[in-house]
């Protein structure tokens, strides 16, 4: 596609502000500069600004008027706990702190269709511009929700947009329904009574055959618990018992953390369920004591069928080509938005050579690719077009 010199302009100062949002990352819940410079470029572009939802939450509005409902346009814009190893001449200078998700570049993106948009005379609709702190924490978009965002800005519907490595520069992809998974940490501590390994084990608790059943158990939870067509995820991260010192004593409290994924709010209720069951039965069964705390951080991200259909109209108006994105076990806080109203999410190619936008999320090597760039701020003017025609 050709774009216009007005828009390689606008390209060339987004990519100058992603690469200074890449040198200055922030943590969650910390994204003070970011939201400042978020803040200042809105106001520049001439929209209403709104500071300090849910903390470092930041939302323009542009006002066209009229009786229809207003779109939410999100991005989202804190870093992650990683020392980057990138080698990029716009490196982190905020040692163990890296956008190694790529939200420097999806703040940049929407920023440059702010601009270009509120100098848009064919968009008709009123459209806020969300620009979210800590979705690495999954707490971001419901801190903004807590804090009155949908009432403060009520909207007919919301899009979020995220890059893809492994998707060629230019390319699209997203799905109606389920599309990404809740995300939750669970943990199991088995107590009971202590004792000597060799000398009088029989008078003991064995803590670690009870999580050595427990952890199998897990796997038969998934195969006989749900049905073969639901996804889920049940895996050990972590297991702490006893002393490396003391291999003769048997402990009297072990513990394992774990994660859970799943792809419908049913069946967050039926795991947390499954994983109190497996403790008890494990626990009877050795004469000891179980306790398991389950927290679901995130919900399951399911998009709407008409925003996404809205979506998939604004890519093919582009000329770009369009796949249809697999489920992913992954999470992603704009689930917490799908929840609350008819939303659409969108993923964007990041590239597909290491070292061109093809390294891994959340990976030191990683870096946003600036070449997608322009087909993120089209997309967004694209949509934006597309919802003032509907």
């Amino acid at each position: 596609m050709t774009f216009s010199p007005n828009f390689k302009a606008l390209c060339g100062a987004m990519t100058e502000v992603r690469r200074d949002l890449h040198a200055h990352p922030e943590l969650s819940l910390e994204e003070a500069r970011t939201a400042d410079i978020v803040a200042r470029h809105l106001e520049e572009s001439g929209l209403e600004v709104t500071r300090g939802i849910g903390g470092h939450g930041v939302v323009g509005s542009l006002r066209r008027g009229g009786n229809r409902p207003a779109v939410m346009f999100r991005a989202d814009m804190d870093a992650l706990a990683i020392e980057e190893t990138s080698g990029v001449a716009h490196t982190s200078r905020n040692a163990g702190v890296m956008h190694a998700c790529g939200h420097d570049g999806h703040t940049a993106m929407l920023l440059g269709a702010a601009r270009a948009l509120a100098d848009d005379p064919s968009v008709t609709r009123d459209i806020h511009f969300v620009f979210q702190p800590a979705e690495e924490r999954y707490c971001g978009a419901q801190r903004m929700i807590d804090d009155g965002l949908l009432k403060r800005f009520p909207c007919g519907t919301a899009f979020g947009l995220h890059n893809a490595p492994g998707l060629p520069v230019g390319t699209f992809a997203t799905r109606s329904g389920p599309m990404m998974a809740a995300s939750g940490i669970f943990s199991v501590v088995f107590t009971g009574m202590g004792g000597h390994g060799g000398g009088r084990p029989h008078l003991a608790a064995d803590l670690t055959l009870a999580l050595a059943e427990f952890t199998i158990g897990l796997q038969t939870v998934i195969r006989r618990g749900f049905s073969p067509l639901d996804p889920i995820v049940l895996t050990l991260g972590s297991v702490q018992g006893g002393n490396e010192n003391a291999s003769n004593v048997m402990p009297a409290r072990v513990k394992a953390t774990g994660t859970m994924r799943c792809f419908t709010q049913d069946n967050c209720t039926l795991i947390e369920t499954a994983l109190n069951d497996l403790a008890e039965r494990v626990a009877l069964l050795n004469g000891c004591d179980a306790k398991v705390k389950a927290v679901w951080e995130a919900r399951p991200l399911v998009t709407d069928p008409e925003a996404t259909e809205i979506a998939r109209t604004a890519v093919e108006t582009l000329g770009r080509d369009l796949n249809e994105a697999p489920m992913t076990t992954g999470a992603e806080d704009f689930s917490d938005l799908t929840q609350a109203l008819p939303s659409s999410f969108m993923l964007i190619g990041n590239g597909v050579e290491k070292g061109a936008g093809g390294d891994a999320l959340h990976a030191p090597t990683y870096d946003f690719n600036d070449d997608a760039i322009p087909h993120g701020i089209a997309y967004w003017t694209a949509l934006a077009r597309q919802l003032s025609q509907t």
